[in-house]
């Protein structure tokens, strides 16, 4: 699925150090990080609302005023994902999905980050999770900068399989959920 690309992204966005959960100005979005997840068999609830409520940057060093070249680390917390049916988010946390007692880190490491346009770059990213490693080509648009930080906002594509998360299957009974995940992110970025 497109999660990993989402992943990225949201690694991407934390190039400059993330605050999980916090508003980078009054006008600015609060930083989240979401999945969006599409049934095979269509459902009246798709796309599903994978939030994940835990996350920050551990590392980022860039210059706002001059994002190229930056990196940053972020690290997901994947137990702390929400969808409002918490019978839906004990199943993901389960061996069946996310595996989440298992593998409850997901860590993006961002780099080779290069201006595409005024305020869009592109960048690489690494993702880790459930004992692979896979780099994915992210863009992220940056929404607004400070001093010290930048708000980021990212969307990607990404498939479930690339992380053994699911089942590969054609039968809706065995592989409900498609396999291209989309990843959305709002992040603030403080350098450290």
């Amino acid at each position: 699925m497109k999660l990993l690309n989402t992943f990225l992204l949201a690694t991407l966005a934390t190039i400059s150090g993330a605050v999980s959960g916090s508003a980078y100005a009054a006008d600015a979005a609060p930083d989240s990080i979401v999945v969006l997840a599409r049934h095979v068999e269509a459902k009246p609830d798709d796309p599903v609302q994978v939030h994940f409520e835990k996350f920050k940057v551990t590392k980022a060093s860039f210059d706002p005023k001059k994002v190229e070249g930056g990196k940053a680390t972020i690290e997901i917390d994947a137990t702390s994902l929400k969808t409002g049916i918490d019978k839906r988010d004990a199943h993901l946390q389960t061996p069946d999905f996310l595996d989440a007692k298992k593998f409850n880190k997901i860590t993006v490491d961002i780099d080779k980050v290069k201006k595409k346009a005024d305020k869009t770059f592109t960048a690489e990213a690494t993702v880790k999770f459930r004992d692979v490693t896979k780099k994915y080509p992210v863009t992220f648009d940056v929404t607004d900068q400070a001093a010290d930080s930048i708000h980021i906002k990212a969307e990607a594509t990404f498939s479930r399989l690339d992380f053994k998360v699911g089942a590969d299957s054609k039968d809706p009974k065995v592989a409900p959920v498609q396999n291209d995940l989309v990843i959305q992110m709002q992040l603030t970025l403080k350098k450290t």
